[in-house]
């Protein structure tokens, strides 16, 4: 009797044991970052275009673009003062501007608009980092309640929030190519003088003298 009660007594832990990691889900969040693209659409009345408009736009699609900028300058096809080749002119200055201000991709074009003001139309695409679609945000945060929401926070997601809005450049959670596929050895000989605040040698000969435009 007692070897048959043993025996029940082993089964049902088991059991109990494999219920319980089998069905209790985990409370850490395993979920990476994630980077989530938007496209951005603008319009600017012409009258409304100015350095601090685009200082801003320059601002803002340096920040978050991803690929080039594209801008529409649109234009009324009866009007006399803002014809297409008016429409044409400013796009290129506000292109010129905008290069000035570091944005090197710009795509422009004109569209006729009957009866429509000037107006400067800007897309683009953005990346943004954020944290995973299913972290919700943290218990007492954004006016929820502690003790409604605990069951359903993953521990970890508020780390994860406040890290993805310090990532500067969302595209680097993509992967960036590394070093070339060199020796080991050369790549530490290169490496370690500067981790250790050696000063380099200058390269001498036709050749660097050449690339520095001696």
């Amino acid at each position: 009797m007692k070897q048959v009660l043993s025996k029940f007594v082993l089964l049902s832990s088991v059991i109990l044991l494999g219920a319980c990691t089998q069905t209790t889900p985990s409370m850490m969040n395993t979920s990476p970052i994630t980077v989530a693209e938007e496209g951005i659409i603008n319009q600017i009345p012409y009258k409304d275009i100015t350095d601090e408009t685009l200082s801003a736009l320059a601002t803002n699609y340096l920040k978050t673009a991803n690929g080039a900028l594209d801008l529409t300058m649109t234009y009324n096809p009866t009007s006399r003062s803002f014809t297409k080749y008016k429409a044409g002119q400013e796009l290129k200055k506000i292109k010129n501007h905008l290069n000035q201000k570091g944005v090197e991709s710009v795509i422009g074009q004109t569209m006729a608009v009957p009866n429509g003001d000037p107006t400067l139309i800007v897309t683009y695409n953005t990346l943004t980092a954020k944290a995973p679609d299913d972290c919700l945000p943290t218990p007492g945060l954004d006016q929820r309640e502690t003790g409604r929401f605990i069951g359903e926070y993953k521990f970890g997601c508020g780390v994860d929030t406040m890290m993805a809005r310090q990532i500067t450049d969302p595209s680097d959670l993509y992967g960036k190519s590394g070093l070339p596929s060199r020796d080991a050895r050369r790549e530490a000989t290169v490496i370690e003088p500067h981790l250790a605040g050696v000063p380099k040698d200058p390269i001498e000969g036709v050749e660097a003298d050449s690339e520095l435009g001696d």
